[in-house]
């Protein structure tokens, strides 16, 4: 692999660190990132998309459930035990500042958000 993208995300902060070898590749990302940083592009339908939806979980049908990238992605930092630990020591010793709060959203509150 000649390039690495991530998202790194912590309580007050997202950060999107990226690196390549190859000039053009760096430039392009370069401008990516800085295009969507100060000119965000931002449409109603994102939001419905990103944060959370109803949604058959198989193809053709069937049972309908909770999807979305913001959903999925607090039901997998809630299913780790680190994470939990985590969440509750900052509850526990800062309830009234940002870091005692689930930055992401518990999933099953996100539904409930305006």
């Amino acid at each position: 692999k000649q390039w690495y993208q991530r998202r790194v995300r912590a309580h007050d902060f997202t950060m999107y660190p990226f690196s390549t070898q190859n000039k053009q590749d760096f430039y392009n990302l370069l401008s990516i990132y800085c295009d969507a940083a100060f000119f965000p592009n931002l449409n109603r339908l994102d939001f419905l998309q990103e944060g959370w939806r109803l949604e058959h979980e198989e193809k053709g049908g069937g049972k309908i459930g909770f999807k979305g990238v913001v959903f999925n992605e607090m039901k997998g930092y809630n299913n780790n035990s680190g994470y939990i630990f985590g969440q509750g020591v900052l509850q526990n010793i800062l309830p009234s500042h940002t870091y005692g709060n689930c930055s992401g959203g518990v999933p099953l509150s996100i539904p409930d958000l305006t």
